[in-house]
């Protein structure tokens, strides 16, 4: 018996039908695998790009980093907003041949091929507005096909022959044949559905340009940036980040270049007037040494000499940081996106100029993304336009203030540099006159050479095709796909499937609980089984089923005491007459003396089983017409005897609970080793209680397939009210064939037949 609440308790349901939920794991399965093939698959590539610190240059070398002059503190972050520029996308996708795609539909999915179509689609767009078309492709033989598309609601049908043009819509077409493709690759088919799609570069980066493409910084302390691309072809997805990536660097060394060019030109300019100051000085040297026969004068102290160099130096470099300062105020009031970063601004050292650049940026990014869904004219993008130029006039404004910086610094430094000078009013005349000459030849030498020095340095920036930042590993195209996974598609299917199973096994169980097995009887009952019947066919034999449980009953009984066993059951019809009948016949071939009792009075069986009809019976006893000793009859079986309901009228409900029935059982047990008592159902009449109380075993039988609970409830509630003791159940009309001991017989060997010689009761069963 299984303990309510135990482990075996709770999945007895799973356990009887397994079945179930082996066939939902195979149906999930069975689906998963159709979602596999109708599934569009996904391929990641991967590019890894490096960011290269300005204090080392590139990879440590001193040649490369030497050519890098406007190197400076370039912040990862900003490089991961310029990667998901709309600018850098766009032109990425000018190295790439995807403005066609070429779709082949079959009756379950539509799939992508990539130079797999067997015709090419060249095309040219006629009018700007033009974004994308759809067209649906039918070959009809030779060099006819006819394209479908759908134009504003309105389906155009049109004819074409290979390597004509159609124009229509905004768009020319021209579609020609892949000889190779048509050759080598039999699923390249004319005669399949084809369909292809043709884009303008900005409905194709509107549709590229998702979730799919993702730039993350490995870490914020380290320059190291990946870009990643998800796509049905993975060719697509690896061409495309490569693409990326090369015009990443492509458009670093060009703005490097521009920038260098533009320094070349001022310094050029800056030589021009350096070079006149520094003749003109000469020149006043040589004529105050002429005029005033000077033929050797002290020098100027060395340490004033280098004191008022650096000095003019540094406002030299002002003087170039004022400049670029009117370059970027130009290029600010001119151009919409900015599209320079940290490394880009020159000798400008300001953060958050850089960090406002990147903001700008953001909101320039925000403001495509939002024209996908929203017109020029629609309020989200005037607050995005309101955003925008409230952030380029803050950075005009951070422009202004650095300029005011710097002129307030210039300011510091002519007055430094006049103090300076001033310290040589202390000489002779003539002497400080030479030195002044000196000193201001000396400085313009200083300064022109270092304009050369740098000058030098920008030519060669200009020249040289390096980028400091560079791509460490290319996307490779992908084999295996991210999504759909096969192992988790699958691990999913077989848990969802599994789930269900169980959920519908246990429904099954409690919604049409069903007695099929002696195991089902004490599932939640207190109430053992004895013994289990077989449904047995019209001439099979009963002796099998009958020893056995005659059997159990004998060896749980008091040897040599004459016992008293009641058969009843819940419902009628679950075959208790029939089983009391063949229990009597049972013990009796057993050398048993048995006396069989048919207190079903309300539908009494045993007279016409046996023969034994038009006499006296049990009402007849009970209404003190007759003894007991009058109605006991012989039957043709030996050792069993048979007392009938009886023929009177009167029911006799009322008189089994007296004593008169303890005194009859008793009377019988002086003479017969076994009474056998059949009475009607207790779930109609009350009857059998009284038998049940006075009686050494109560057998409860219960028809398999039959509702459980309700015959459970029952006769648990029978017990439990009466407080009866020695109640089983005995399962009647199993279709399982089981041996004595409950459990599944063995298959037997068809080949051999055993005749089995067994005696027959005339008229009522086989034996």
């Amino acid at each position: 018996m299984r303990t309510p609440g135990s482990i075996a308790h709770l999945l007895y349901p799973l356990k009887k039908r397994w079945y179930i939920v082996v066939l939902c794991i195979a149906i999930s399965s069975v689906i998963a695998t159709r979602y596999l093939y109708m599934a569009t698959p996904e391929y990641q590539a991967v590019a890894t790009l490096k960011i290269e610190d300005s204090q080392q240059g590139m990879a440590n070398s001193n040649l490369y980093r030497d050519f890098d002059v406007f190197k400076a503190n370039a912040k990862v972050q900003t490089e991961v907003e310029v990667l998901k520029s709309r600018s850098l996308f766009e032109k990425a996708l000018d190295r790439l041949d995807f403005y066609v795609e070429y779709y082949q539909v079959s009756d379950l999915k539509t799939e992508e091929k990539y130079h797999e179509a067997p015709f090419r689609v060249d095309f040219s767009i006629t009018d700007s507005l033009f974004a994308k078309q759809q067209y649906k492709f039918r070959y009809l033989g030779g060099d006819n096909f006819v394209i479908n598309y759908d134009f504003n609601g309105t389906a155009i049908e049109k004819d074409g022959k290979f390597g004509k043009q159609i124009c229509d819509r905004g768009v020319c077409i021209t579609v020609n044949k892949e000889a190779n493709i048509i050759q080598y690759k039999t699923a390249a088919s004319l005669d399949k559905n084809w369909e292809f799609v043709v884009y303008s570069k900005n409905a194709l980066a509107s549709k590229l340009q998702n979730k799919d493409y993702l730039v993350k910084a490995l870490d914020k302390d380290v320059n190291i940036i990946k870009v990643y691309y998800t796509h049905p072809v993975a060719e697509k997805a690896s061409k495309l980040v490569n693409a990326v990536a090369e015009a990443y660097i492509n458009q670093s060394i060009v703005d490097k270049q521009d920038l260098a060019g533009n320094t070349v030109d001022f310094i050029n300019n800056q030589l021009a007037t350096v070079g006149a100051e520094l003749d003109n000085a000469r020149s006043s040297i040589k004529s105050y040494r002429v005029k005033n026969e000077i033929v050797n004068i002290p020098q100027e102290t060395e340490a004033t000499y280098k004191t008022l160099s650096q000095l003019e130096i540094q406002k030299v470099d002002i003087n170039m940081q004022l400049s670029t300062l009117e370059k970027i105020s130009d290029y600010l009031r001119h151009n919409r996106e900015i599209k320079f970063t940290g490394p880009d601004l020159g000798s400008i050292q300001d953060g958050l100029f850089s960090e406002s650049v990147t903001r700008l940026n953001s909101k320039l990014r925000e403001r495509d993304e939002t024209l996908k869904k929203y017109t020029e004219a629609s309020e989200k993008i005037q607050n995005i336009d309101a955003d925008i130029n409230q952030q380029k006039a803050f950075l005009i404004e951070s422009v202004n203030n650095t300029r005011r910086k710097l002129l307030a610094r210039q300011d510091e430094l002519i007055l430094a540099i006049d103090e300076e000078k001033a310290t040589f009013n202390g000489l002779p005349e003539k002497e400080s006159t030479l030195q002044e000459l000196n000193r201001n030849y000396f400085l313009y030498e200083k300064i022109y050479n270092f304009l050369i020095e740098k000058r030098t340095e920008a030519l060669i920036t200009r020249q040289v095709d390096v980028s400091f930042n560079r791509v460490l590993e290319s996307a490779i195209i992908p084999e295996a796909q991210v999504s759909p996974r096969r192992e988790i598609v699958f691990g999913i299917s077989i848990f969802i499937g599994f789930i269900i199973g169980v959920i519908l096994a246990y429904t099954r169980h409690y919604s049409s609980p069903k007695v099929n097995a002696p195991e089902d009887m004490v599932y939640n009952s207190t109430i053992p089984v004895i013994g289990q019947i077989e449904k047995m066919s019209k001439g099979q034999p009963a002796y099998k089923n009958f020893t056995a449980l005659t059997t159990r009953i004998l060896m749980n009984q008091p040897q040599n005491k004459p016992m008293v066993v009641t058969v009843t059951s819940t419902l009628k019809g679950e075959g208790k007459s029939f089983i009391a009948a063949h229990l009597a016949r049972t013990l009796a071939a057993q050398d048993k003396k048995v006396i069989l009792v048919d207190l079903n009075t309300y539908a009494p069986k045993m007279a016409e089983w046996f023969d034994v009809r038009g006499i006296d019976g049990m009402k007849e006893v009970y209404l003190q017409q007759t003894s007991l000793q009058n109605v006991i009859q012989i039957t043709n079986i030996p050792h069993l005897d048979v007392i009938t309901a009886g023929n009177a009228e009167q029911p006799i409900g009322h008189l089994v609970a007296t004593s008169r029935t303890k005194d009859i059982i008793d009377e019988l047990r002086l003479h017969y080793d076994a009474v056998i008592v059949d009475t009607p159902e207790v779930g109609e009449y009350i009857d059998a209680i009284p038998f049940m109380k006075w009686s050494d075993l109560n057998l409860y039988v219960v028809k398999a397939d039959s509702n459980r609970d309700q015959l459970i409830a029952n006769a648990e509630m029978v017990k439990e009210e009466y407080r009866l003791e020695e109640v089983h159940f005995v399962v009647n009309a199993m279709k399982e064939k089981r041996n004595h001991t409950g459990f599944l017989s063995p298959k037997k060997n068809k080949s051999i037949k055993t005749l089995q010689h067994t005696p027959q009761l005339t008229n009522l069963f086989m034996w």
